[in-house]
């Protein structure tokens, strides 16, 4: 049984834990291309970038955080009204946060910029790529609660899935093609790209999960 728990446990951790890992992948990629394609300032300018989306992310984790012992209690009792509830009140809320960032990075790309850097070309260059990589933020917020939905039901292999779509499966293709066409916009662009395709993915993921649990309800319903 301790073995069986144990198990149920590194499943579930894994999701979050092949994040990470990917995350800093990712960046090592990233950091390559970009002082291929503009040296050390496009760098810094990515540095920035990823601080500004980074602060966004982390409040919806946090958001996540706190719904996955509610949904996990509500699916495990079976009360799926309140999963349902929950669910749509977390995708919501995180797609207000992520829509805030969205909109304080378009409309004040400088501004925000500014926060970090005194450098005029510094701030140029991360005003217009924060521009071009928050394109599709609004999203992520969906594809994160989405994500931590189903690690808070036990799905563990879904949820990986879905954490390994973004940085994995679609952001890294997106690197290795886009520089070569578009140089460092191309770098901005592989971003809002992945995004919008994860998104697709756990919206796909979700319907083709509830349309399972839909069928399993009825086949009971019939015996």
């Amino acid at each position: 049984m301790k073995r069986r728990i144990v198990s149920n446990i590194f499943s579930i951790g894994m999701s979050p834990f092949l994040i990470n890992v990917c995350a800093c992948i990712i960046v090592i990629i990233i950091n390559n291309s970009l002082q291929a394609h503009g040296g050390d300032m496009a760098i810094g300018a990515y540095g920035i970038i990823n601080r500004l989306l980074t602060l966004y992310v982390m409040i919806v984790l946090g958001l996540t955080m706190g719904m996955q012992p509610i949904i996990g209690y509500n699916y495990g009792a079976g009360k799926t009204d309140r999963v349902k509830h929950t669910l749509r009140l977390g995708v919501f809320s995180g797609v207000v946060i992520t829509s805030t960032g969205f909109l304080v990075c378009e409309l004040f790309p400088r501004a925000v910029s500014a926060l970090f850097t005194d450098s005029e070309d510094l701030i140029g260059l991360a005003a217009e790529g924060v521009r071009l990589a928050v394109m599709m933020f609004p999203l992520v917020g969906a594809q994160i609660v989405i994500g931590n939905f189903f690690q808070s039901i036990g799905k563990a292999k879904i949820s990986i899935f879905l954490s390994l779509t973004r940085q994995l499966l679609y952001l890294l293709p997106c690197l290795l093609l886009f520089p070569q066409w578009w140089g460092l916009k191309g770098i901005w662009i592989s971003m809002p790209v992945s995004d919008a395709l994860a998104f697709v993915t756990a919206i796909v993921s979700l319907a083709v999960f509830h349309k399972k649990r839909l069928a399993a309800y009825t086949d009971a319903a019939k015996r």
